[in-house]
């Protein structure tokens, strides 16, 4: 087989195994994924199919790269999985089979692992490689969430607005949380007016008729003054005292 056979083959096979495969221009096989990357000489890879033969050199670097990629490969622990509100139409442009179910209206719940710095959405993946059923993510994410505390309390003393009092990446998510279900039903009421324009940030009231469009107005405004770059939405959701969603706005 000649080189540049060679060079064109095993790029191919290649790409059936692994997401990322390119040759650069210094002849190295380039392989990456997600966290890491392999880079090999194709050089070296083709004196050692002369000697051994296509298909046995194949498997053994195909062995080889996998070895060094998953040395690198993410890890799923439970202890650290949260759910986590976006728009539905989140991540639709990425191609990333992110773990996700309707939640309500335009919304839906991801799961996110906190890493520290920086949240990772889970995959599918994830679940698949580390043998994880999609109920026990979402049992166990619920319950690290019901142990993050927070406190509503009002916007102001001139209107029945409330939000949260301490800042959060997962402030809209906290609305989930049976702890702030506790403090909506017992400060707010059980039919309420609500906004997640960001992540850290969950607004309500009461639903009122007679106050309806000045309480749509105030919220509108402060969709708007929210500066947080991290959107979710901008409209004005209802639930009612039956526990059914739907946008007022």
């Amino acid at each position: 087989m000649e080189y540049v056979e060679f060079a064109n083959r095993i790029v191919q096979d290649l790409k059936r195994e692994f997401n990322e495969v390119r040759l650069d221009e210094k002849e190295r096989i380039y392989i990456g994924s997600e966290f890491t990357n392999a880079s090999l000489p194709l050089s070296v890879m083709y004196r050692e199919c002369q000697k051994v033969g296509y298909q046995k050199n194949l498997q053994n670097y195909i062995k080889i790269i996998s070895d060094i990629l998953n040395c690198y490969k993410f890890k799923l622990n439970l202890k650290n999985t949260f759910p986590f509100i976006k728009s539905k139409d989140f991540g639709v442009d990425i191609n990333h089979n992110f773990v996700k179910e309707d939640l309500f209206c335009d919304l839906s719940l991801f799961y996110v692992t906190d890493l520290g710095e920086v949240f990772r959405f889970v995959l599918y993946d994830d679940l698949k490689n580390a043998n994880i059923d999609f109920e026990v993510l979402k049992n166990e994410s619920i319950k690290n969430l019901n142990k993050i505390t927070n406190i509503l309390c009002k916007l102001d003393d001139n209107h029945l607005f409330y939000s949260l009092r301490f800042s959060s990446d997962f402030g809209a998510t906290l609305f989930l949380s049976e702890h702030i279900q506790q403090q909506i039903k017992k400060k707010v009421g059980t039919d309420i007016l609500f906004c997640m324009p960001s992540c850290t940030r969950f607004i309500c009231t009461s639903y009122n008729e007679n106050t309806l469009n000045t309480n749509l107005f105030i919220l509108r405004q402060l969709i708007k003054k929210d500066n947080d770059i991290n959107k979710i939405s901008e409209k004005i959701y209802r639930r009612n005292a039956l526990g059914n969603y739907s946008i007022v706005n």
